[in-house]
């Protein structure tokens, strides 16, 4: 499939550059990140929300952290919930399922993006395939989110969990 059309022509319009890393097939940010030897906390993850009204939020944080949904929440004044699976295609039908870029303008979504990732030297995101990543320099990529909403609401998994569910 290769690069998302709209992020494409959202990228060029702007006259951003970026470059194109090709890695193995691979599902979900992080696992991405690891198949093309990325750094996780440069490695933006996409996160759906939506409200109970069905108003629609992209949250992006560093592909190894969760979202904490409390602060998030404040940080936003409104409650969120992750968006259904089903929704999803409607605002990603150019993209692969579980490949959506980390750039919401792209697609005319509200976008909230986690503090840790806007310092960052670079900054890499799903292409909307699951075979390539977009590397962009992470001064463009805070140039693009410079009118998003911000904020730190992304954790660290907590390492013990893991013990606790096996």
């Amino acid at each position: 499939m290769g690069m998302s059309l709209r992020l494409k022509q959202f990228l060029d319009q702007r006259h951003v550059p970026y470059a194109m890393v090709h890695h193995p097939y691979a599902e979900g940010a992080a696992q991405s990140a690891i198949a093309s030897h990325v750094p996780l906390a440069q490695m933006a993850k996409a996160v759906m929300l939506e409200d109970a009204n069905g108003r629609a939020m992209m949250a992006i944080i560093p592909a190894a952290d969760r979202i904490d949904m409390r602060r998030l929440s404040y940080l936003v004044h409104d409650e969120m919930q992750l968006a259904p699976e089903h929704h999803l295609d409607n605002w990603f039908d150019d993209c692969d399922p579980g490949a959506i870029p980390a750039l919401g303008d792209a697609y005319a979504v509200d976008t909230l993006v986690d503090d840790e990732l806007l310092g960052m030297a670079d900054i890499y995101l799903e292409s909307g395939d699951h075979r390539d990543l977009v590397h962009l320099s992470g001064e463009d990529y805070r140039r693009l989110a410079s009118h998003w909403k911000h904020g730190q609401f992304s954790r660290k998994p907590d390492p013990w969990s893991r013990v606790e569910r096996m």
